[in-house]
């Protein structure tokens, strides 16, 4: 008996171009399934231009909350996402060796974490990170003197790069800034800096870094804020008013209806609090908003005595008060500037409150952006 015939196969590969373009359409959840699967699907994902492709069908935007925090004894530092509405904390990340001096909120999805004579930016969707060169060597006497020694990022939306910059001040000298770009393998030295002294903050806003630096090392003296050019590479010093809170264990910068503003950590007897709003269409003003919280919400967070920072997540201009320490109970504070409303989210799996190890209850909380862009 005849063996029936089989037609021959008419399978072929799939073109290159056509994997290409599907996963350019796909979540980043499958995308970093498929990287791990797959070498060419890796070679593909990690390419620089894919990020650009990827955010035209998936445009960048908030998606939730990231927490970072310490691990015991500081010896490393853990990233959570968690959803607007509290619930469980899903574990992301843990980057060594240590925790960061100050973490900066999310910038197209990258943050960066500040180690003064060098900076880690992270990306939490991918969650890769990436160690930039040291400022200086690490035999030069300057070493000892940090304190001063702040990185600040942002992306330039005219170039598309991400930059780095480092702001040094040693008292009885000049300052020196220096820029680092992403895609590069060494600083630049940077003229026409002011001679101020940084404070460990920073926020990103249309192409320009602010941060705000004292006039001296007299730290409750005035402070003036500082706006940098990404593209241009310029700085320029803005005055802050006189009764605006200047320092960060008083105030936040923060980023306020897409403007640089700081708001106040001190709730008055009236539960009230204040944000400044810089407006730069008419010269630098700045408009003062008081935020009345709604009267039993007050009334609640005075008398629990905690210690809150003030941020805004961008969803709707919703002001976030989260608590400076980790706690057996976490909750962050939702408030509707606008319909003046207030809700509690609680946040679950977060490490425990460790009560003989104060420095590893420190935690934050930013808005939680998906970029699929690679270090490689």
């Amino acid at each position: 008996m005849e063996k029936e015939q089989q037609p021959p196969s008419s399978s072929k590969p799939i073109p290159s171009e056509i994997i290409y373009d599907i996963l350019t359409k796909l979540p980043i959840k499958s995308l970093m399934r498929f990287r791990c699967l797959s070498k060419l699907c890796s070679s593909y994902i990690t390419t620089p231009s894919f990020a650009e492709l990827h955010a035209l069908n998936f445009p960048i935007k908030t998606v939730g909350l990231l927490v970072t925090c310490p691990a015991r004894l500081q010896t490393a530092q853990h990233f959570f996402s968690v959803d607007f509405d509290g619930g469980l904390a899903v574990p992301l990340l843990t980057t060594p060796p240590r925790f960061s001096r100050y973490t900066t909120r999310s910038v197209n999805g990258i943050i960066l974490m500040d180690f003064g004579l060098y900076a880690t930016l992270c990306n939490p969707s991918t969650r890769q990170t990436f160690n930039t060169p040291f400022v200086c060597s690490l035999t030069s006497p300057s070493v000892n003197s940090t304190y001063f020694c702040v990185n600040s990022f942002g992306f330039d939306p005219v170039s598309k790069k991400y930059k780095v910059l480092n702001s040094w001040a040693i008292p009885g000298r000049d300052p020196e800034y220096r820029i680092f770009e992403l895609g590069t393998n060494s600083w630049r030295p940077l003229k026409g800096g002011p001679n101020y002294y940084p404070q460990r903050e920073s926020v990103c806003v249309d192409g320009f870094v602010y941060f705000r630096s004292w006039v001296s090392t007299h730290k409750n003296g005035r402070t003036v804020l500082i706006a940098f050019d990404l593209h241009e590479e310029s700085f320029r010093v803005i005055e802050i008013p006189a009764k605006a809170l200047a320092r960060r264990s008083e105030s936040e910068l923060i980023v306020y209806s897409g403007r640089p503003a700081i708001a106040d950590h001190l709730l008055l007897e009236d539960a009230t609090m204040t944000i400044w709003v810089l407006d730069e269409n008419d010269g630098d003003y700045w408009v003062q908003i008081k935020v009345f919280l709604p009267e039993d919400y007050g009334e609640e967070i005075l008398e629990e005595d905690i210690d809150y920072f003030v941020d805004c997540i961008g969803r709707n201009n919703e002001l976030l008060l989260v608590p400076q320490t980790l706690s057996d109970s976490v909750y962050v504070i939702h408030y509707d500037v606008v319909n003046r409303s207030m809700r509690r989210a609680e946040i679950f799996g977060l490490p425990e409150d460790r009560f003989s190890d104060l420095s590893s209850n420190t935690f934050r909380v930013i808005n939680y952006e998906e970029n699929v862009m690679s270090f490689t």
